[in-house]
């Protein structure tokens, strides 16, 4: 009897332990999830610090599939945007900076979501090799040109103070010559096959909506080629003026008086394809 007492005592408190470790000790294997989170974000860090870019990006993904409504959910955002553009991974980069800031709009750091969507949008136009295959600018489809220029001007317009906003107007400066020569790119099509009218109206864009750069004078030369060809003498008397007084260096007005690009025996047009056709 003893003996039974003593195994029946025994179970009853093995069942008791175990019972305890079930309903209060369990937290012994539960992982912390503070630490965890903390951790996986402390890793992304170093590695983004450590220019890892290609693992941080695995590593806030984890983060975010974790924990996608943690203490660092916007801040990974932005972590990952930032790994995906210096991964070169600038259409993913682009998607998470306009996602960002449509759900975000009054986050302190929205501006730095802007300006990398801007960003993004110049490192795809930078990055296509157009229908040359060369690496000027203007050759290239001008679709992300226009949209980087879009959203660049965007940024700067509603984040005056930003840190960022020097290097978006720098951007934007190559942006609006790259996108002005490629409308006299245009326009050297259409002079090669006497369409003036055409000609004319691509470099009447660049006098209107490209002031400051180094095509304008350029233009000037289109629009006096395209009144000639037209026979608007008034209008090509008033161009021919305008590149006189604005820019009397111009290589057309070398000999003092202007000379027809066309009747130089180096084709003008052939040098739209360098940053300057008579360079």
């Amino acid at each position: 009897m003893p003996h039974r007492f003593s195994l029946r005592a025994a179970r009853i408190i093995v069942a008791a332990f175990v019972t305890t470790l079930m309903l209060g000790g369990c937290s012994l294997f539960r992982p912390n999830t503070q630490e965890s989170e903390q951790a996986l974000y402390d890793a992304a860090n170093r590695q983004l610090e450590s220019r890892k870019y290609t693992l941080a990006i695995d590593t806030l993904e984890r983060l975010e599939g974790r924990f996608p409504f943690g203490r660092y959910a916007q801040q990974l955002q932005l972590d990952l945007m930032y790994a995906r553009y210096m991964s070169g991974d600038y259409a993913q980069a682009l998607l998470d900076a306009d996602r960002f800031t449509r759900l975000n709009p009054d986050h302190p750091t929205v501006d730095y979501a802007w300006y990398l969507k801007g960003m993004s949008y110049y490192k795809l136009y930078e990055r296509n090799s157009g229908l040359t295959g060369t690496g000027d600018l203007a050759q290239r489809s001008q679709e992300e040109g226009e949209n980087a220029f879009n959203a660049l001007r965007t940024f700067v317009t509603r984040f005056p103070q930003s840190t960022y906003r020097a290097e978006a107007l720098d951007t934007m400066i190559l942006l609006k010559d790259a996108l002005a020569r490629h409308e006299l790119i245009v326009a050297d099509y259409y002079m090669r096959r006497d369409a003036w009218i055409a000609a004319a109206e691509r470099a009447q864009v660049v006098r209107q909506h490209y002031p400051g750069v180094s095509a304008q004078g350029d233009a000037l030369v289109v629009l006096i080629e395209s009144y000639k060809a037209m026979g608007l003498e008034e209008e090509r008397q008033v161009a021919l003026e305008q590149l006189k007084a604005d820019y009397p260096e111009h290589p057309t007005l070398a000999s003092g008086s202007y000379k027809s690009p066309y009747l130089q025996q180096d084709r003008w047009w052939l040098k739209i394809l360098t940053l300057g056709w008579f360079s």
